[in-house]
Protein backbone atom coordinates (compact mmCIF):
# COMPACT_ATOMS: atom_id res chain seq x y z
CA UNK A 1 0.00 0.00 0.00
CA UNK A 2 1.32 3.46 -1.19
CA UNK A 3 2.39 5.29 1.65
CA UNK A 4 -0.09 8.48 2.46
CA UNK A 5 1.08 12.06 4.22
CA UNK A 6 -0.93 14.98 5.01
CA UNK A 7 -4.42 14.10 5.48
CA UNK A 8 -4.27 10.81 3.12
CA UNK A 9 -2.73 12.41 0.06
CA UNK A 10 -0.13 10.47 -1.60
CA UNK A 11 2.72 12.41 -2.66
CA UNK A 12 4.18 12.68 -6.01
CA UNK A 13 7.70 13.20 -4.93
CA UNK A 14 9.57 10.78 -2.40
CA UNK A 15 12.96 11.95 -1.45
CA UNK A 16 15.72 9.28 -1.20
CA UNK A 17 18.59 8.91 0.56
CA UNK A 18 21.21 6.78 1.52
CA UNK A 19 24.12 6.85 4.52
CA UNK A 20 26.16 4.62 5.80
CA UNK A 21 27.62 6.42 8.73
CA UNK A 22 27.51 9.41 10.68
CA UNK A 23 29.05 12.64 10.07
CA UNK A 24 28.88 16.70 10.49
CA UNK A 25 26.60 17.16 7.38
CA UNK A 26 24.33 14.52 8.45
CA UNK A 27 21.69 16.72 10.48
CA UNK A 28 21.77 20.03 7.90
CA UNK A 29 21.43 17.59 4.75
CA UNK A 30 18.36 15.64 6.71
CA UNK A 31 16.80 19.18 8.15
CA UNK A 32 17.41 21.14 4.71
CA UNK A 33 15.18 18.55 3.11
CA UNK A 34 12.42 18.48 5.70
CA UNK A 35 12.05 22.50 5.76
CA UNK A 36 11.35 22.80 2.18
CA UNK A 37 8.77 25.36 1.65
CA UNK A 38 6.94 22.65 0.08
CA UNK A 39 6.19 19.84 2.01
CA UNK A 40 4.35 17.70 -0.45
CA UNK A 41 6.57 14.76 -0.21
CA UNK A 42 7.56 11.81 1.46
CA UNK A 43 11.30 11.26 2.91
CA UNK A 44 13.07 7.75 2.76
CA UNK A 45 16.07 6.95 4.05
CA UNK A 46 18.62 3.61 3.68
CA UNK A 47 20.91 3.24 6.52
CA UNK A 48 22.68 0.28 5.64
CA UNK A 49 25.45 -1.44 7.05
CA UNK A 50 25.73 0.93 9.96
CA UNK A 51 25.93 1.10 13.46
CA UNK A 52 22.89 0.97 16.10
CA UNK A 53 24.11 4.74 16.88
CA UNK A 54 23.17 5.77 13.15
CA UNK A 55 19.90 4.72 13.58
CA UNK A 56 19.17 6.50 16.53
CA UNK A 57 20.31 9.56 15.18
CA UNK A 58 18.29 9.52 12.50
CA UNK A 59 15.06 8.58 14.76
CA UNK A 60 16.27 11.74 16.17
CA UNK A 61 16.41 14.05 13.29
CA UNK A 62 12.95 12.64 12.03
CA UNK A 63 11.10 13.19 15.42
CA UNK A 64 7.77 12.62 14.64
CA UNK A 65 7.36 13.74 11.04
CA UNK A 66 5.33 11.37 9.41
CA UNK A 67 7.16 11.96 5.92
CA UNK A 68 10.04 9.44 6.98
CA UNK A 69 10.34 6.25 6.75
CA UNK A 70 13.99 4.78 7.86
CA UNK A 71 15.23 1.45 6.54
CA UNK A 72 18.16 -0.57 7.44
CA UNK A 73 19.86 -2.89 5.26
CA UNK A 74 22.84 -5.05 5.70
CA UNK A 75 24.40 -4.81 2.03
CA UNK A 76 26.47 -1.02 1.49
CA UNK A 77 26.24 -0.53 -1.75
CA UNK A 78 24.89 2.97 -2.76
CA UNK A 79 22.85 1.30 -6.14
CA UNK A 80 21.35 -1.74 -3.93
CA UNK A 81 20.31 0.92 -1.69
CA UNK A 82 18.53 3.30 -4.08
CA UNK A 83 17.38 0.31 -5.75
CA UNK A 84 15.55 -0.52 -2.28
CA UNK A 85 14.02 2.84 -1.42
CA UNK A 86 12.81 2.88 -5.36
CA UNK A 87 10.95 -0.09 -4.82
CA UNK A 88 9.06 1.45 -1.74
CA UNK A 89 8.95 4.78 -2.80
CA UNK A 90 5.01 6.27 -3.46
CA UNK A 91 5.99 9.41 -5.29
CA UNK A 92 5.93 9.52 -9.16
CA UNK A 93 9.66 10.98 -9.20
CA UNK A 94 12.02 9.64 -6.97
CA UNK A 95 14.63 12.88 -5.75
CA UNK A 96 17.93 12.25 -4.93
CA UNK A 97 19.41 13.61 -2.46
CA UNK A 98 23.36 12.85 -0.07
CA UNK A 99 23.91 12.92 3.20
CA UNK A 100 26.32 15.54 3.08
CA UNK A 101 24.94 18.23 0.74
CA UNK A 102 22.17 20.90 1.48
CA UNK A 103 19.03 21.27 -0.78
CA UNK A 104 18.03 25.03 -0.81
CA UNK A 105 14.62 25.65 0.46
CA UNK A 106 12.94 25.97 -2.71
CA UNK A 107 14.26 22.12 -4.61
CA UNK A 108 11.40 20.30 -3.98
CA UNK A 109 8.76 23.28 -4.74
CA UNK A 110 10.89 24.34 -8.35
CA UNK A 111 11.80 20.85 -9.15
CA UNK A 112 7.29 19.53 -9.21
CA UNK A 113 6.82 22.95 -11.05
CA UNK A 114 9.11 22.01 -14.21
CA UNK A 115 8.35 18.38 -13.64
CA UNK A 116 4.24 19.44 -14.20
CA UNK A 117 5.26 21.52 -17.75
CA UNK A 118 8.10 19.25 -19.19
CA UNK A 119 7.22 15.36 -17.78
CA UNK A 120 10.50 14.49 -17.77
CA UNK A 121 11.98 11.15 -17.17
CA UNK A 122 15.36 12.48 -15.52
CA UNK A 123 15.43 16.11 -14.31
CA UNK A 124 19.12 17.73 -12.61
CA UNK A 125 19.82 21.04 -11.87
CA UNK A 126 22.63 23.12 -11.63
CA UNK A 127 24.77 22.70 -7.93
CA UNK A 128 26.76 25.22 -6.04
CA UNK A 129 30.23 23.44 -4.64
CA UNK A 130 30.81 24.02 -0.71
CA UNK A 131 33.45 23.35 1.27
CA UNK A 132 33.59 21.59 4.65
CA UNK A 133 32.98 24.83 6.30
CA UNK A 134 29.57 25.32 4.13
CA UNK A 135 31.26 28.54 2.35
CA UNK A 136 30.42 28.56 -1.19
CA UNK A 137 33.71 27.83 -3.51
CA UNK A 138 32.42 27.65 -6.94
CA UNK A 139 29.46 26.97 -9.22
CA UNK A 140 28.37 23.57 -10.97
CA UNK A 141 26.76 24.74 -14.59
CA UNK A 142 25.78 21.55 -16.74
CA UNK A 143 23.87 21.20 -20.01
CA UNK A 144 19.87 21.80 -19.68
CA UNK A 145 18.31 20.99 -23.35
CA UNK A 146 17.96 17.47 -24.28
CA UNK A 147 19.80 17.30 -27.15
CA UNK A 148 22.93 19.09 -26.07
CA UNK A 149 22.80 16.96 -22.84
CA UNK A 150 23.29 13.72 -24.90
CA UNK A 151 25.67 15.49 -27.02
CA UNK A 152 28.47 16.30 -24.27
CA UNK A 153 27.10 12.53 -22.21
CA UNK A 154 30.73 11.11 -24.09
CA UNK A 155 32.66 14.17 -22.57
CA UNK A 156 31.89 13.21 -19.43
CA UNK A 157 29.30 14.73 -16.67
CA UNK A 158 25.78 16.31 -17.41
CA UNK A 159 23.96 15.84 -14.28
CA UNK A 160 25.08 16.47 -10.66
CA UNK A 161 23.44 12.91 -9.10
CA UNK A 162 21.98 14.29 -5.76
CA UNK A 163 20.27 16.85 -8.20
CA UNK A 164 18.14 14.73 -10.00
CA UNK A 165 14.63 13.44 -10.04
CA UNK A 166 13.79 10.46 -12.03
CA UNK A 167 10.14 9.07 -13.08
CA UNK A 168 10.19 6.03 -10.74
CA UNK A 169 8.52 4.09 -13.99
CA UNK A 170 11.05 4.53 -15.82
CA UNK A 171 14.25 3.31 -13.91
CA UNK A 172 12.15 0.70 -13.04
CA UNK A 173 11.49 -0.32 -16.79
CA UNK A 174 15.65 0.37 -17.20
CA UNK A 175 16.00 -2.43 -14.34
CA UNK A 176 17.32 0.43 -11.82
CA UNK A 177 20.29 0.95 -10.79
CA UNK A 178 22.97 -1.84 -12.57
CA UNK A 179 25.77 -1.23 -9.93
CA UNK A 180 29.29 0.39 -9.72
CA UNK A 181 31.12 1.61 -6.84
CA UNK A 182 31.43 5.04 -8.07
CA UNK A 183 29.54 5.43 -11.88
CA UNK A 184 25.96 3.76 -10.55
CA UNK A 185 24.69 7.61 -12.15
CA UNK A 186 26.78 7.57 -15.86
CA UNK A 187 25.59 3.75 -16.45
CA UNK A 188 22.20 4.90 -16.11
CA UNK A 189 22.20 7.89 -18.19
CA UNK A 190 24.44 6.32 -20.83
CA UNK A 191 21.49 3.66 -20.98
CA UNK A 192 18.87 5.63 -20.91
CA UNK A 193 20.15 7.86 -23.72
CA UNK A 194 19.81 4.21 -25.82
CA UNK A 195 16.22 4.33 -24.96
CA UNK A 196 15.24 8.27 -26.37
CA UNK A 197 14.56 8.97 -22.81
CA UNK A 198 13.46 13.00 -21.78
CA UNK A 199 16.95 14.38 -20.30
CA UNK A 200 17.25 18.25 -18.75
CA UNK A 201 18.72 20.23 -16.31
CA UNK A 202 17.09 23.09 -14.67
CA UNK A 203 19.64 26.19 -15.20
CA UNK A 204 18.80 27.19 -11.00
CA UNK A 205 20.79 25.96 -8.27
CA UNK A 206 19.08 24.01 -6.31
CA UNK A 207 21.35 22.46 -3.96
CA UNK A 208 24.54 22.77 -2.56
CA UNK A 209 27.24 20.37 -2.87
CA UNK A 210 29.74 19.98 -0.37
CA UNK A 211 33.71 19.27 -1.42
CA UNK A 212 35.52 17.53 1.46
CA UNK A 213 38.29 14.86 1.95
CA UNK A 214 35.89 12.50 3.16
CA UNK A 215 33.75 11.86 0.35
CA UNK A 216 33.98 9.74 -2.93
CA UNK A 217 35.84 11.19 -5.60
CA UNK A 218 36.60 10.49 -8.83
CA UNK A 219 39.79 8.55 -9.49
CA UNK A 220 41.26 6.02 -11.42
CA UNK A 221 38.98 3.06 -10.81
CA UNK A 222 35.83 5.15 -11.16
CA UNK A 223 37.03 6.10 -14.71
CA UNK A 224 37.71 2.82 -15.44
CA UNK A 225 34.24 1.57 -14.41
CA UNK A 226 32.80 4.29 -16.76
CA UNK A 227 35.35 3.13 -19.59
CA UNK A 228 33.40 -0.43 -18.83
CA UNK A 229 29.74 1.08 -19.76
CA UNK A 230 31.18 2.54 -22.70
CA UNK A 231 32.95 -0.53 -23.52
CA UNK A 232 29.45 -2.45 -23.05
CA UNK A 233 27.55 0.28 -25.47
CA UNK A 234 30.32 0.24 -28.27
CA UNK A 235 30.14 -3.78 -28.19
CA UNK A 236 26.17 -3.72 -27.76
CA UNK A 237 25.75 -1.13 -30.73
CA UNK A 238 28.77 -0.30 -32.49
CA UNK A 239 28.55 3.67 -33.31
CA UNK A 240 30.69 6.93 -33.31
CA UNK A 241 28.95 8.21 -30.08
CA UNK A 242 30.12 5.00 -28.02
CA UNK A 243 33.45 5.23 -29.63
CA UNK A 244 33.92 8.62 -28.47
CA UNK A 245 32.87 8.62 -24.98
CA UNK A 246 34.83 4.70 -24.57
CA UNK A 247 38.03 7.22 -25.78
CA UNK A 248 37.62 10.10 -23.55
CA UNK A 249 36.64 7.46 -20.56
CA UNK A 250 40.09 5.29 -21.36
CA UNK A 251 41.85 8.68 -21.73
CA UNK A 252 40.92 9.78 -18.05
CA UNK A 253 41.55 6.49 -16.52
CA UNK A 254 45.14 7.02 -17.68
CA UNK A 255 45.53 10.96 -16.25
CA UNK A 256 42.99 9.99 -13.50
CA UNK A 257 45.23 11.79 -10.97
CA UNK A 258 46.39 15.26 -12.80
CA UNK A 259 42.60 15.11 -13.79
CA UNK A 260 41.63 14.79 -10.30
CA UNK A 261 43.61 17.54 -9.19
CA UNK A 262 43.01 19.88 -12.33
CA UNK A 263 38.75 19.32 -11.04
CA UNK A 264 39.81 20.17 -7.55
CA UNK A 265 41.54 23.38 -8.47
CA UNK A 266 38.46 24.66 -10.87
CA UNK A 267 36.16 24.18 -7.98
CA UNK A 268 37.89 26.20 -5.81
CA UNK A 269 38.89 28.88 -8.05
CA UNK A 270 35.81 29.34 -9.58
CA UNK A 271 33.04 27.98 -11.78
CA UNK A 272 32.92 24.64 -13.35
CA UNK A 273 31.23 23.71 -16.48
Amino acid sequence: MPTQVKDGITPSLSVLLCVNRTSQYLEEAVRSVLSQDDSEFEFLIAANACSDALIEELHILAGEDARVHIFRTAIGQLSFNLNYLADRAAGEYLVRMDADDVSEPSRIRVLRAALKVWHPDVLGSWARFIDESGRPIGDFQLPTEPLDIVRKLPNGTVFCHPTVAIRKDFLLSMGGYLGGFVSEDTDLWIRSVRTGASLRNIPEYLLRYRIHHGQSTANRRGYAEVAAHWLREFLSCPAWYSAKGLAISLAKCVFAVPLSRLRRARITSGTQK
